[in-house]
């Protein structure tokens, strides 16, 4: 059993903040969609878990997407590389 059993996807999505912010980061859910990994003797399957902001360098994204396997139960990050385009909407008001 660990502190993780009863965490809702929000609580579990909070320690990934507020492991990204000093980095000046964001992280959100990947929805719809589920990674299956290894931890311990079990197969998990969890959300996958973007981060955006600007680049921080590789050696960071290395070390924070350990940082959130280990402390969180996680087992896929993924980096935002490209900005989401904007709506037509906001096109139009431009």
């Amino acid at each position: 059993m660990t502190i993780w059993d009863n965490a809702t996807p929000e609580q579990i999505l909070d320690r990934v903040k507020a492991i990204v912010a000093p980095h000046g980061l964001n992280a959100e859910f990947l929805e719809g969609i589920l990674s299956v990994g290894v931890q311990g003797d079990d197969r998990t399957y969890t959300p996958v878990v973007v981060l955006n902001g600007p680049h921080p360098g590789w050696e960071i994204l290395e070390r924070l997407s350990s940082q959130i396997s280990n402390e969180t139960p996680v087992n896929r990050v993924t980096f935002e590389v490209a900005t989401r385009p904007t709506t037509l909407s906001n096109r139009r008001a431009r």
